[in-house]
């Protein structure tokens, strides 16, 4: 699996820390499969684009609990089953001028009565030579939690 097996009680403390108003670091939680790195690489070089060189992924998450958590009402919880299922060694890779994802290829029940395929966004330029995750869209969240209301 690219994810670590310690890469969900990281991901969880990281949005804890975010959500206590701590500056985070990167974290280090996982790295493609050999066959997602080797397509990874054959399509930037069929766009023309320098591809990365590692096969690492890095997570920072302050864009993912903004964007997730305090505007979408999702759990952080949520976030982590999000990224596994994104990240699962049978998820392939789209990539686009401008983006770059690894994308589940099997149906998830987000829990809120959605079946979604988990699309993990991958920031190459920043973190170079690993790959960030980014962002994590689920691809036919129709329904969406409601927000969580502050105590």
């Amino acid at each position: 699996m690219p994810l670590y097996d310690n890469a969900p009680p990281l991901i969880l403390d990281q949005l804890r820390r975010i959500a206590g108003g701590e500056r985070v670091g990167i974290v280090e939680i996982g790295e493609l499969t050999v066959s997602q790195f080797d397509e990874l690489v054959r399509q930037k070089r069929e766009l023309g684009h320098e591809p990365p060189a590692s096969r690492m992924l890095v997570y920072l998450g302050r864009h993912r609990y903004e964007s997730r958590v305090r505007k979408d009402g999702y759990l952080p919880c949520d976030l982590v089953c999000k990224l596994q299922a994104a990240l699962a060694c049978s998820s392939v890779i789209e990539t686009h001028r401008h983006m770059t994802a690894v994308v589940s290829t099997n149906d998830r029940n987000d829990g809120h009565g959605n079946k979604v395929r988990d699309r993990a966004i991958l920031e190459l330029q920043a973190r170079k030579p690993r790959a960030e995750v980014f962002s994590v869209v689920p691809k036919g969240d129709l329904i969406r939690p409601k927000k969580q209301q502050s105590p």
